[in-house]
């Protein structure tokens, strides 16, 4: 296991201030907090959409600005809470999204597979349009899921889904990177589930770390 990120001494603007923190591989690091505690600046921070004031943020060693934007997003992609899905049906949604990223689309059946897996079998000619909220909101989950890429940044990626639902995601996230060896990060207000699936839980307030509960052990 190494670290898929390293922040120091990250400051951005009045709105979060980070002296070290460090984001290890090969399993699911959660994000909670209030509204306004920081968490989705902090998430931005991790993929350069947002540049910190004072301080780096590395990404395997690399400091993030050292590193073409275009690149370190094909590598750290990110699903923000309210996702753009494209017109059409599911399947040119996944196809777009490959397509944008320049890569071969998966076989059928590893499509279907994982739809089936987050409780939408069999839909893949429904149209956007027909899809409720919880429903685009594990779309989006899919499309970027099944582009492996090397880490995944998720804000609430749950927020719009039923409890059972939001059980078969972090199933799913904490398989993800037990068997790939990646990283998850990921806002969310289950705390539960962050507890029961995630290796590690940061606690925000204020734009500040006010517990991080690192593998079992709780740093205030």
């Amino acid at each position: 296991m190494q670290n898929a990120f390293s922040l120091r001494n990250v400051t951005y603007r009045t709105i979060l201030s980070i002296p070290s923190l460090d984001v290890a591989t090969g399993s699911v690091f959660g994000i909670t907090g209030k509204s306004g505690s920081g968490k989705t600046t902090l998430l931005k921070l991790l993929n350069n959409l947002i540049t910190s004031d004072t301080g780096t943020v590395n990404y395997f060693g690399t400091d993030v600005l050292k590193i073409d934007p275009v690149t370190l997003r094909r590598k750290v992609m990110m699903v923000p809470q309210a996702p753009y899905i494209f017109p059409g049906t599911i399947l040119e949604n996944i196809q777009l999204i490959f397509n944008f990223n320049r890569k071969e689309l998966p076989v059928q059946v590893e499509i279907e597979s994982l739809l089936e897996l987050f409780d939408m079998p069999g839909m893949l000619n429904k149209k956007t349009a027909n899809m409720s909220g919880g429903e685009k909101q594990r779309l989006a989950l899919a499309r970027v899921l099944l582009l492996d890429p090397e880490t995944l940044l998720l804000d609430e990626p749950t927020a719009a889904l039923d409890d059972e639902n939001a059980r078969a995601v972090f199933e799913y996230l904490a398989w993800w990177v037990g068997k790939s060896g990646k990283a998850v990060v990921m806002i969310s207000h289950s705390e539960a589930l962050i507890s029961e699936f995630g290796g590690s839980i940061l606690a925000l307030s204020g734009g500040q770390i006010n517990s991080f509960n690192e593998e079992g052990s709780v740093h205030d």
